[in-house]
């Protein structure tokens, strides 16, 4: 049953890929314009129907930055939209790859291993001695491939609740740093606001201080252990 459903959701991205070609070309020329004036003046919000798929598909197949979308969430749907949009979409491509890696479907994923052998090794044996932190800390690193987070966690044994949580957070996170970098593309003149500053300062503040903590609290076991 996991197979067909693998299969399945392979050829929809597929699907997706061919039919919307001329979107993914403009994402890979980070053609932001078409987006806000052409796409979103012509299918309103409608255009979440589109955006969020390729998110999707962005996550097991990387062939854009995902940044551009992101940016292209802020812009029209402002700054909480923004979030939800983006999130909703790399969440969903992040639980998708997840799976599709787990159920071992078709040669990509073979492909792939051998490519990234010894990164995805590295990242297995971190998730396997940190867990959740370190699938949170490496979704926040904006140069890490999604997917080889996604696969690396799949071959580990992470249990699929661990591996959710830890991408609700680590999502959060990689939008936030993601926004705040590319804060000049999206910003008003109004500037941020002030509940995306405290909710992100917060949400990392409580991020950091639970990793420190763990971090502490694996020195007192290798303390007592000695």
């Amino acid at each position: 049953m996991r197979k067909w459903v693998a299969m399945l959701l392979v050829l929809l991205m597929i699907v997706i890929i061919i039919w919307r070609w001329d979107w993914i070309m403009a994402l890979r020329n980070e053609d932001l314009n078409y987006f806000t004036e052409e796409m979103f003046g012509q299918w309103g919000y409608g255009i979440l129907l589109f955006t969020i798929p390729l998110m999707m598909v962005q996550n097991v197949v990387t062939l854009f930055p995902i940044l551009i979308l992101i940016v292209f969430h802020f812009v029209v749907f402002g700054v909480w939209g923004g979030i939800l949009a983006s999130f909703a979409g790399t969440f969903l491509g992040a639980v998708v790859c997840f799976f599709l890696a787990r159920s071992a479907a078709g040669r990509f994923f073979d492909r792939y291993w051998e490519k990234n052998e010894d990164r995805l090794k590295k990242v297995i044996h971190a998730i396997d001695h940190y867990g959740v932190y370190m699938l949170v800390l490496l979704r926040s690193i904006p140069v890490m491939p999604s997917n080889l987070i996604s696969i690396a966690a799949a071959a580990s044994p992470i249990s699929t609740v661990s591996y959710m949580w830890s991408t609700v957070f680590g999502n959060i996170a990689m939008i936030g740093v993601l926004s705040f970098l590319s804060m000049p593309l999206w910003v008003d003149e109004s500037g941020a606001g002030p509940g995306y500053i405290v909710f992100f300062s917060l949400f990392f503040m409580l991020l950091i201080g639970y990793f420190l903590r763990h971090l502490y609290e694996e020195r007192k076991v290798r303390v007592k252990r000695s």
